[in-house]
């Protein structure tokens, strides 16, 4: 397999043709390896929330998935206002798209651990919100 001079160089269409130079066995695993890194970082994106857990762990649950790192938010952020000002670069959207995604996620699992409060104690999603401070800075709510 051919060596990388410049790891700074790199760009999707260099990788995509270095993945084409592989054999099927190198290119299965690499396949593999890839799967693998995927679904760790998606793992890594907010933790599920356990329906089982006390309302505590719940509420740590939700706390951690409220926002994006520090950096990455900020950098969302950035990007979004491009995206809202229509002076997002082409180089720019996967990015922007890449963190819209993972903002996803971590809405996604805030809002179940949201319902399991809801339902265990009767109130409205907006009042559990409002109650704990549990408002992301992204919320429709």
């Amino acid at each position: 397999m051919a060596s990388i001079e410049n790891p700074t160089e790199l760009g999707v269409e260099h990788l995509l043709h270095s993945v084409k130079q592989l054999s099927p066995v190198e290119l299965d695993e690499f396949t593999r390896k890839l799967t693998e890194w995927q679904q760790q970082r998606e793992a890594s994106i907010g933790e599920a929330v356990d329906p089982d857990a006390s309302d505590a762990e719940v509420l740590a649950s939700i706390r951690a998935n409220l926002l994006l790192p520090k950096k990455e938010n900020k950098r969302y952020w950035q990007l979004r206002r491009k995206s809202d000002n229509e002076t997002l670069s082409d180089d720019e959207l996967p990015e922007y798209q890449e963190l819209v995604r993972r903002l996803t996620i971590l809405n996604t699992k805030r809002l179940e651990g949201i319902a399991i409060l809801v339902q265990r104690w009767g109130k409205s999603a907006e009042e559990i919100i409002t109650e704990f401070g549990l408002k992301a800075g992204n919320d429709v709510l």
